[in-house]
């Protein structure tokens, strides 16, 4: 096997460097950081990166080993490859993101998982650039990584919030009313749906449903057609004198569902028609749904449309179709509203998660990191 020693100011250079000389078939053996030299101020930290290319020789079995050295040497090969994975990974990134790594070698690993999970660039460096600063710089390194991880997930913690929001009863003989906002698409109706047959069925709850989305060719069909497989009450109500209607036939229940058109957030006329159909004598809380297969620029712009109706709680959808919901993270660092629901399929109600602060962090992380809460 023909072996070499790549040296550079970063991973991703030494890759390049690799790939001239030994070739797209050249195999990373190992890699380390060379820290820069306290006598030299002009010096830099350097990566050290081996590569071989050509067929390995078979390594003859040591019978003197036992299973346990086995298991020992694959454990840390197991662990080497996943660190270099790591570093190729975010060698793609720009040079913030190098930088970070050069001078926080120890995050490599948390720094990826937080970008494969769909954490922002910048979200992701600020969050290793607490926990570095609050690290002892003596502790041994694999002591640091577990230290690192540790305070970066319990800063996303930090960032979130969760509410139970439908949990109230009709003591006060007042429903409590909750109107569904947002862009087309998102899966507001399937959520209502979802959320309607957990209240009743679940929390015993007497649900009613409205529908005001007067835009949607069998918008209320459709909401109509899960009232009655769940044996629920439901009716349109498509002008101000409608809903007020509407609510006064539901004044029994316990809470009320509302049904809204989805518009495109650049629409602001059709968002201000909403904001002025809801606006009744009745205390309406409303909830900002968003898909996290969208990209965060389009849920930050939705947001910002959507805050006219003064929303009280996201609600994300489709965490099943996208392995990137670590964008969530950014989205209620953005703009802080608790989240009160997820959902993550089409069946009905099974579909519907009410989250807890750790239950959402999982969520967000799980095809990214797996680190200590």
């Amino acid at each position: 096997m023909n072996r070499k020693v790549f040296k550079a100011e970063n991973i991703q250079d030494a890759i390049v460097s690799i790939k001239e000389e030994l070739g797209n078939d050249a195999m990373i053996l190992s890699t380390r950081k060379i820290p820069k030299s306290p006598l030299d101020p002009y010096a830099r930290d350097m990566f050290e990166v081996e590569a071989a290319v050509g067929a390995a020789e078979p390594a003859q079995p040591d019978k003197r080993a036992g299973n346990a050295d086995n298991h020992s040497l694959a454990e840390a090969l197991k662990d080497d490859i996943a660190d270099i994975k790591d570093m190729i990974s975010i060698a793609g990134f720009g040079n913030g993101m190098q930088n970070m790594v050069c001078n926080h070698f120890e995050s490599v690993g948390v720094l990826a998982a937080l970008l494969r999970a769909g954490v922002s660039e910048k979200m992701a460096c600020a969050l290793i650039q607490k926990a570095s600063i609050s690290m002892d710089e003596n502790a041994i390194e694999g002591s640091k990584i577990k230290s690192l991880k540790k305070y970066v997930m319990r800063q996303c913690l930090k960032l979130l919030e969760t509410r139970d929001f439908f949990s109230r009863d009709n003591r006060s003989g007042v429903p409590h009313v909750a109107a569904f906002v947002g862009p087309t698409g998102v899966g507001k109706t399937t959520t209502i749906a979802k959320l309607a047959a957990y209240l009743s069925y679940s929390r015993k709850m007497k649900v009613g449903m409205i529908s005001i989305d007067n835009y949607r060719v069998g918008a209320f069909e459709q909401l109509k057609a899960y009232a009655s497989i769940m044996g629920l009450f439901c009716v349109p109500a498509f002008s101000k004198e409608d809903l007020k209607v509407a609510l006064d036939r539901m004044k029994s229940m316990d809470i009320v569902l509302i049904d809204t058109a989805g518009h495109s957030h650049f629409d602001h006329e059709k968002i201000t028609e909403i904001s002025q159909l809801i606006q009744t004598d009745f205390r309406i809380s409303v909830h900002l749904v968003l898909s996290v297969t969208s990209d965060f620029i389009n849920m930050k712009e939705a947001t910002s449309a959507f805050s006219v109706l003064n929303p009280e709680t996201y609600v994300f959808t489709k965490i099943d179709e996208t392995k990137r919901c670590g964008k969530i993270l950014d989205q209620v660092s953005d703009v802080k509203l608790p989240v009160s629901l997820v959902t993550n399929g089409q069946r009905v109600p099974e579909d519907l998660i009410v989250p807890d602060r750790r239950t959402l962090l999982r969520i967000m992380l799980e095809k990214g990191t797996k680190g200590d809460n």
